[in-house]
C-alpha cells in the first residue's frame, strides 16, 4: 500500500477504487476511472458519496470539465518519470478550469519531482513504492526560488510557499 502525503504529513487514504459489484452502497469516498464515469454517468450523478476521478496522461481535462464541481479529488497518473503530461493536467485544472478540490499525484511519484508537482497545483502525493516518507516531506523545502508564477491553489499550499 502506497503512502499518501501532503505538506502536513502522512494522510489516511480512505478512497475506494470503483468496482461496481463491490462498491454499490458501501463506500463513502469512491475513486473512479474516466471510462467508468462515462459508462455509468447516472449512477455517479445520483450517488451520495464523495467522488474522485483517476486520469491517465492522455486524458483531456476538457472532456471531464462538467464533472469538476462534483469531484472532491482528481488523481493524476504519472506513468513514467519522464512523462510530463500530468504536470500540464494539474496546471490546467487549477488555472483554466479553476478546480479547487484536491489533486493527487499517483504512479511514478518520486521525491525529486515533488516540488515541481506542488508548483503545478498538486497538493497530495501517493509515493512510489520504496520512497522514504521523511525524505519526501523534506523535499518540499528543496526549491526556494521559482521563475514561473504560481497557479491558484488551495490555501494550505499558499501558506507553505510563503515560508520559502
Amino acid at each position: 500500500m502506497a503512502n499518501v502525503i501532503d505538506l502536513s504529513g502522512i494522510l489516511v487514504d480512505d478512497w475506494v477504487s470503483f468496482d461496481r459489484s463491490r462498491c454499490m452502497g458501501i463506500a463513502r469516498r469512491l475513486l473512479v476511472s474516466r471510462q467508468d464515469l462515462v459508462k455509468y454517468p447516472r449512477y455517479f450523478e445520483r450517488a451520495r458519496i464523495e467522488l474522485g476521478l483517476e486520469l491517465e496522461p492522455g486524458d483531456m481535462i476538457a472532456d471531464i470539465a462538467n464533472w469538476l464541481p462534483r469531484l472532491a479529488l482528481v488523481c493524476l497518473n504519472f506513468g513514467a518519470f519522464f512523462d510530463g503530461r500530468a504536470f500540464s493536467q494539474a496546471r490546467l485544472l487549477r488555472e483554466r478550469f479553476a478546480y479547487r478540490g484536491d489533486i493527487r499525484a499517483c504512479g511514478e511519484v518520486l521525491r525529486d519531482q515533488l516540488g515541481f508537482m506542488q508548483r503545478c497545483g498538486i497538493n497530495q502525493f501517493s509515493l512510489a513504492d520504496g520512497e522514504d516518507v521523511e525524505l519526501a516531506l523534506a523535499a518540499f523545502a528543496d526549491i526556494s526560488v521559482s521563475y514561473q508564477p504560481e497557479p491558484s491553489r488551495p490555501k494550505q499550499l499558499q501558506a507553505a510557499n510563503s515560508k520559502c
